[in-house]
C-alpha cells in the first residue's frame, strides 16, 4: 500500500507541468537606457544597481526608462506619550518605458507596516533592510514587466 502511494505521489508531482516563474529571467537579454532618475536616491541607486546584470551590448533595440520614486514614512499609531509606536514605509516608483515609438506609464509600490524600536540604530538598520527588500522587489516586477514588453 505504502508503495503504490509513493508511486501514485512520484507520478502526480512529475507530470503536473510545475514551472518557476523566475526561472529563466537571468537569462534574459535586454539593452536598458535610462534617461531621467527623479526622487529618493537611495532607492533609485539600489533599483539601478539591480538592473546593470540584465543590461547587454549586443542587442539593437533598446528600452529607454524613466525613473521616479518615492519613499515615506508615516506615522500610524502613537502610544501615551506620544512616541511614534507604528510606522508604515512605502516605496512607489513610477515608471516610463519607450520602446519602439511605444510609450507606457505604469506604477509598482510597495508597503509594510512596522512597529517602531526603542534602539534607533537598530530601527534604522531594520528600515535599510526593509528599502533594499523594496528596492529588489521592485526591481523584479520591472523585469517582468520589461520582458513582457519586448
Amino acid at each position: 500500500m505504502k508503495k503504490i502511494f509513493l508511486i501514485s505521489l512520484l507520478l502526480f508531482f512529475t507530470s503536473c507541468g510545475y514551472q518557476a516563474v523566475y526561472k529563466n529571467i537571468d537569462n534574459e537579454n535586454l539593452k536598458i537606457s535610462i534617461r531621467n532618475v527623479n526622487g529618493d536616491n537611495e532607492v533609485n541607486n539600489l533599483i539601478k544597481n539591480r538592473l546593470q546584470r540584465y543590461i547587454s551590448k549586443n542587442i539593437k533595440d533598446s528600452i529607454i526608462l524613466d525613473i521616479s520614486t518615492e519613499y515615506s514614512k508615516l506615522v500610524l499609531s502613537k502610544d501615551l506619550t506620544g512616541k511614534a509606536s507604528d510606522l508604515q514605509l512605502t516605496a512607489k516608483s513610477s515608471f516610463t518605458i519607450t520602446y519602439k515609438d511605444i510609450e507606457e506609464k505604469f506604477i509598482i509600490e510597495e508597503s509594510l507596516n512596522i512597529e517602531n524600536s526603542s534602539n534607533a540604530y537598530e530601527q534604522n538598520n531594520y528600515e535599510n533592510v526593509i528599502r533594499n527588500n523594496f528596492a529588489s522587489s521592485i526591481s523584479q516586477k520591472l523585469i517582468l514587466k520589461l520582458i513582457s514588453i519586448k
